[in-house]
């Protein structure tokens, strides 16, 4: 009896070890589409705290930010952001979102800046084109693969459309555009 016994454990983990050496992730590799939504998702992840930072006195009081990265067939990458205003705090007070506060969610999250003076509040070109584009080259697009004409075509086909979620539904704001447009138009 103890012999069978003894000799089902060693079936056993002759079994296990067999099955083990069957997976084999050497030959296995992520396309590079399922690899930049992970780093853009990695960096949205990481950075959506800066959109928390600072609210409240020239900027607007977020409580939470929700977000959502997909690649069509054609290779257009589309992140849609809905940030979601303090409740407790603009239920009562009168600040509806404007296209500022959109540009502004989408500068905090990805360059840390408002891009808009803090007294006049006028859009100041401290986040532009070439920031935007700086940022996600050294932050999402630092894929040794990728060369710089690749790099240039993802950046060009990164869309991005941020919803401003009001406490009061009917002030809800929506804008987008490209990704590192300086300014994003309403929608």
């Amino acid at each position: 009896m103890k012999f069978r016994i003894i000799l089902l454990i060693l079936t056993l983990f002759k079994f296990t070890y067999l099955s083990s050496n069957e997976i084999n992730l050497e030959k296995k590799f992520v396309s590079i589409k399922d690899f930049l939504v992970l780093k853009f998702d990695l960096f949205f992840k990481n950075n959506s705290s800066n959109l928390f930072k600072g609210g409240g006195m020239t900027g607007v009081a977020y409580q939470n930010l929700n977000y959502n990265i997909k690649i069509n067939k054609e290779n257009i990458i589309t992140i849609e952001l809905n940030a979601i205003m303090n409740e407790s705090r603009y239920s009562s007070k009168k600040y509806y979102p404007k296209l500022k506060d959109c540009n502004q969610v989408r500068n905090k999250i990805v360059v840390n800046k408002y891009g808009y003076s803090f007294f006049s509040q006028n859009f100041n070109n401290l986040v532009n084109n070439e920031t935007l584009s700086n940022s996600i080259n050294e932050h999402v697009l630092n894929i040794s693969s990728l060369d710089s004409n690749l790099k240039k075509q993802v950046l060009e086909n990164t869309e991005i459309k941020i919803n401003v979620i009001h406490p009061k539904k009917k002030y809800n704001f929506s804008c987008g555009g490209k990704l590192i447009d300086s300014e994003l138009s309403a929608k």
